[in-house]
């Protein structure tokens, strides 16, 4: 099982929006002895994700304004719905929900923390002949 483990400048305000936004759980917390999160355990979609504060010696959080290099992609009933609950709860659009070339419907949003949730889900199975086909429609009229 592979686990995503956030590092992030205020936890708490991480959890209490990935509940509202993406439906998440708490399912641990563990504080530290200054009363910040040395981490928390929390189940979005059955999957688990890890998180904390910054601690000396281990990662840090995004810097403030700047995007993490590493993103969720979170695979929903709808895309549109998903959105529509992840904006509505604080998150801000990063991309409105729009049908992919290989089949799937995206969303994006930022969470404020510094990462970006890819909201997903499958309008149409495609061979992979067809998605290479569509790929190379898509970046022929990309240039």
């Amino acid at each position: 099982m592979l686990i995503a483990y956030l590092t992030l400048k205020d936890p708490v305000a991480a959890m209490d929006l990935y509940e509202k936004a993406l439906g998440a759980k708490r399912t641990m917390v563990m504080d530290a002895p200054d009363g910040t999160i040395m981490h928390a355990e929390m189940d979005i979609a059955g999957q688990p994700i890890m998180l904390s504060c910054e601690w000396p010696g281990m990662s840090t959080a995004p810097v403030d304004g700047q995007r993490s290099p590493v993103n969720f992609m979170l695979y929903v009933d709808s895309a549109d719905k998903a959105y529509e609950q992840a904006i509505n709860a604080g998150m801000t659009s990063v991309e409105a929900p729009t049908d992919m070339f290989w089949g799937d419907r995206n969303a994006k949003v930022a969470d404020g923390h510094g990462y970006e949730w890819t909201l997903a889900h499958q309008v149409e199975k495609l061979s992979e002949e067809e998605v290479a086909k569509r790929a190379a429609e898509f970046a022929a009229n990309m240039g």
